[in-house]
């Protein structure tokens, strides 16, 4: 059904995104002879002169105009979703700093404990501050909405980046996990655990700086959607997916989500690194149930099976990231990085200086690891 300028105007009266001389000068330009003609010309014209973005524009003309303003944000875009909610790009009103704001489930509105507990956790990972995490800046409440306003990276996330590029090679991989790392040791040190680092989780900017998405917010979305207390007591997120995604979450996490820990992050970690080199999830399976019972079950695939030019030393280290049992990882995130730090020190092998290769291992590579 079509929808008349006289209604579009309205609605964008309505939405707040335009300032009330903003509003009027257009409302002059506009002939009263043509407020019952369709406004789809108008509404592309203020997208054109970038009065209104296409994103607002459509909105807008289609009447829901609900939630264009977040607090102090404006929603410029729509970027994505998924089982967390929403993500927008955004612009605060009076800094006019660009963010991404995500939108988040109400289901733990019902509940005061679990939304309590959701408050806390986001204001232990606003203070986290590392350049491999991305920030959160803010977080409120507007008419019943929650949302967090986070640091707008401009990249795409690592699954995407595969599924556009396929594998990685294995030093840009390893530069992503290397860095991974360095956003897991700190956040654990503060106390947060992830719960749900996967591919579409770490996202890279323009510079190749890789950068944790959504730290401290998995929890909140484990406790909202929990199936069972017994059996195999797998968590469902609002998206029907495992708490913690099925192909990247550790075998006690499969368990009980609750046991999850700086170790069952770090075996997403060696999950990810698994799926960067070989541009597929470590075991693939017909059900999510058989990809489950596999990571707790069936042997880890080496990195070398499809990649024999991986030296065995690093694959080494990413047995250890996905062992079966979390006593049999690296401790901690810090052990991973000394790890990677001692392999340069093995029988034969020195720091590189200059092109070449130690070992075999190419100097990017050794670089990769090393370059603080």
């Amino acid at each position: 059904m079509a929808v008349t300028v006289e209604t579009f105007l309205r609605n964008l009266a309505n939405s707040g995104i335009l300032s009330t001389e903003e509003l009027a000068e257009i409302q002059r330009q506009v002939p009263r002879q043509k407020l019952q003609q369709d406004a789809q010309a108008l509404a592309k014209e203020l997208a054109r002169q970038k009065k209104l973005t296409v994103f607002q524009a459509n909105a807008i003309y289609l009447g829901k105009t609900q939630g264009l303003i977040l607090g102090n944000y404006v929603l410029l875009d729509r970027l994505g979703a998924g089982g967390m909610g929403m993500v927008f790009r955004a612009q605060h009103r009076r800094m006019k700093r660009f963010v991404a704001v995500k939108v988040l489930p109400k289901a733990g509105k019902k509940d005061p404990e679990v939304f309590l507990r959701f408050q806390r956790e986001l204001e232990a990972a606003a203070k986290l501050t590392h350049p491999n995490i991305v920030a959160a800046y803010d977080a409120d409440e507007h008419n019943g909405t929650h949302f967090l306003a986070m640091e707008l990276v401009e990249g795409i996330d690592l699954a995407r980046y595969v599924k556009e590029h396929g594998p990685m090679p294995g030093d840009k991989a390893l530069n992503c996990i290397l860095q991974a790392a360095r956003g897991l040791e700190y956040a654990h040190s503060q106390g947060i655990v992830h719960r749900d680092i996967k591919p579409a989780n770490l996202l890279i900017d323009k510079n190749s700086v890789v950068k944790i998405l959504d730290m401290g917010l998995a929890r909140f979305d484990e406790k909202n959607s929990r199936a069972s207390d017994s059996g195999t007591n797998v968590a469902i997120s609002q998206s029907g997916d495992f708490m913690g995604t099925v192909d990247y979450a550790s075998p006690e996490q499969a368990l009980d989500s609750r046991q999850a820990g700086p170790a069952s992050d770090l075996y997403s970690l060696g999950a990810t690194w698994y799926f960067l080199v070989c541009g597929e999830p470590m075991f693939v399976r017909d059900t999510p149930m058989a990809r489950i019972m596999a990571h707790r079950e069936a042997q880890a695939p080496s990195l070398r099976d499809k990649h024999p030019e991986i030296p065995p030393q690093i694959d080494a280290i990413y047995q250890k990231l996905v062992a079966k049992r979390p006593e049999d990882r690296f401790r901690n995130a810090t052990e991973l990085l000394e790890a990677l730090a001692q392999w340069r020190t093995l029988p034969g092998t020195t720091r590189p200086t200059g092109g070449g290769t130690v070992d075999g291992v190419p100097q990017n590579v050794i670089s990769a690891i090393f370059d603080d």
